[in-house]
């Protein structure tokens, strides 16, 4: 299709959605979090999130309201969703390395608003917001992805979205789950805290330092990331050489995982490595990995999931501060967010590299 053919195509598709939008009911006026006004329409019957970030929480709080998933889950997070949900279309979107989505499959799905959940500070993600508001004629509501955000966030999308109820109780635990963690981490001493090592790529030699979106459940449940190296924009994944991870010898490494690395890689591999023996981390045998179904507990993406990760980092890190019974809460964060009721081996599961075990290697 040429361009000229692939611009009527599109402008057929948005006349045709305006249409329908206008004969679906009501509008009324709200405020996103970065003071916009919007008008959108009520009831919503449909949303569009433009990452995954925005994806997770509207499936934690609405999942009959999501038009599609961002990208293809895999074999194992289609396990770990609730079976309704596994065959929803994949929509595309802008995040991490993909920057851009299909306008017309979007049109095609017909939401009634656009919601795009990141950094508030970060310009791209509201100039991008902006130009697909622009593009689509759909309203796009901006929300806050921070940790310390989170229950603000569940209730402008509850609000945004007609599921306040939900969204109050959803933001609640976040709440509780944060001061609780926030305020036993000040009484640890600089000296007790863990120097980490956040392990990213095949190799282990990409990481994110402190500061990052993609390092802040590390950050929140109290550890001392020892990576001193700058952040990478948006995808994060800072490169390392192993002299570097060498000079640092962190006392806890945390194998992370993401889409472009083979699930269990470097965990698999750090044991044998003779270069990574002279790591202390790996001498104690103190590397776990990140549990990863069917989002990752720290981040990729950096949404609600993260409050079930800095419960189970925080228990690793300081056991006898925090007491938490991590198979238990496992089972009660993924029916209450995730609507999925899991068996004890699927927790097992789950976890089986992620918490301390004896020791027999």
């Amino acid at each position: 299709m040429n361009r000229a053919n692939r611009r009527t195509a599109s402008g057929v598709l948005l006349a045709a959605f305006c249409l329908c939008l206008g004969a679906r009911g009501q509008q009324r006026v709200v405020t996103d979090m970065a003071g916009r006004k919007l008008t959108v329409p009520t009831p919503i019957h449909k949303v569009y999130c433009m990452s995954p970030v925005a994806t997770v929480l509207v499936y934690t709080l609405a999942p009959d309201l999501l038009a599609g998933w961002n990208y293809q889950p895999v074999a194992n997070e289609l396990r770990f969703l609730a079976e309704p949900y596994r065959t929803l279309p994949v929509v595309g979107g802008w995040f991490g390395k993909s920057t851009t989505g299909n306008i017309e499959e979007i049109l095609r799905s017909h939401p009634d608003v656009m919601l795009s959940i990141g950094d508030m500070n970060d310009s791209t993600n509201r100039s991008t917001a902006l130009r697909v508001q622009e593009q689509t004629g759909l309203p796009v509501f901006l929300g806050d992805s921070g940790l310390h955000s989170l229950e603000g966030t569940y209730a402008a999308i509850g609000d945004l979205l007609g599921q306040k109820d939900r969204a109050a109780e959803l933001g609640a635990y976040c709440r509780k789950t944060i001061d609780e963690i926030e305020s036993k981490v000040k009484t640890i001493p600089m000296d007790r805290r863990r120097r980490l090592y956040y392990a990213e790529g095949p190799k282990g030699q990409e990481t994110d330092p402190r500061g990052s979106p993609h390092s802040e459940s590390l950050d929140f449940a109290g550890a001392l990331n020892v990576a001193e190296v700058p952040a990478e924009h948006g995808y994060g994944n800072t490169p390392v050489s192993m002299e570097q991870v060498l000079r640092w010898n962190p006392d806890i490494v945390i194998a992370g995982y993401d889409h472009n690395t083979s699930p269990g890689e470097f965990y698999r591999k750090v044991w044998s490595d003779p270069v990574w023996r002279n790591v202390k981390a790996v001498q104690k045998h103190e590397v776990y990995e990140t549990p990863q179904y069917p989002f990752n507990w720290i981040d990729r993406p950096p949404s609600a999931n993260r409050i079930l990760g800095i419960r189970w980092l925080a228990n690793l890190f300081y056991p006898d501060v925090f007491r938490y019974d991590i198979p238990a809460d496992t089972k009660e964060f993924y029916w209450k967010f995730y609507h999925r009721k899991l068996t004890d081996a699927e927790v097992a599961e789950l976890l089986a590299q992620a918490v301390r075990k004896p020791q027999t290697r």
